[in-house]
């Protein structure tokens, strides 16, 4: 426990940004949310079909989650070291007409807790590059493990910044490709993430999604635990 306290402690200025993000924000009861009509769409149907259970490491308010129940899943897990995050996600789901839902605070060690091949699916949605790379690593690791063989696993990652955008935005270089951007980014190229994602699972697609409210490209793998050991 007290490495777990250790590991969360690091993240102790982005966990307050994320508080008082969600603290502003104002919970959408899951009986009154539409099925999602953005370009996640296509992602969540895929990572969704024939799975039950889904497990959302850095799950926030829980909006992926209950974008998940509306195709057709059943079980959902979420954890997330925000508890304004966490908080949101309850209230979200606390009359929710259909499904199961238990959301926990807490980082990587929570993950070291739930049982080997337990999900069908898992997303990781703009969490792995806003780690230290050490924890990224580790993160991966643990979802192939509590994943089942061929379970589908999203990931969504920020988009790479170039040299010359790390210098005009006066981004801070805290160690080789991991930046302080008023926050953490651990900005890897899509060559790299290619590398590191495919140590671990095998690629069924991958796609760029336009956000172009916050003027950014998100790069999202569609992923499988292999069904070898």
């Amino acid at each position: 426990m007290k490495r777990g306290l250790e590991q969360n402690e690091r993240y102790r200025r982005c966990t307050a940004f994320w508080d008082g993000i969600f603290a502003k924000e104002t919970p959408v009861p899951a009986d009154r949310m539409a099925p999602d009509a953005g370009p996640l769409e296509d992602a969540l149907s895929w990572l969704c079909e024939r799975a039950v259970s889904v497990l959302d490491f850095g799950c926030g308010n829980g909006t992926l989650l209950l974008q998940c129940r509306l195709h057709g899943t059943r079980a959902h897990l979420g954890v997330d070291l925000s508890e304004a995050g966490i908080r949101n996600a309850k209230a979200a789901c606390a009359a929710c007409p259909e499904g199961e839902f238990r959301f926990v605070c807490g980082g990587v060690e929570t993950l070291r807790g739930v049982p080997s091949d337990s999900f069908d699916a898992a997303v990781l949605s703009n969490i792995l590059d806003n780690l230290y790379p050490q924890d990224a690593r580790a993160v991966l690791r643990e979802t192939r493990r509590v994943l089942r063989p061929g379970g589908r696993l999203l990931v969504k990652l920020n988009p790479y910044l170039t040299e010359e955008q790390i210098r005009a935005w006066k981004i801070s270089v805290i160690e080789g490709n991991l930046l302080d951007d008023g926050l953490l980014l651990w900005n890897n190229t899509t060559e790299e993430w290619d590398a590191i994602l495919g140590a671990l699972f095998d690629l069924h697609a991958y796609r760029e999604i336009d956000y172009p409210e916050h003027d950014q490209t998100n790069r999202v793998y569609l992923l499988k635990r292999p069904a070898r050991p």
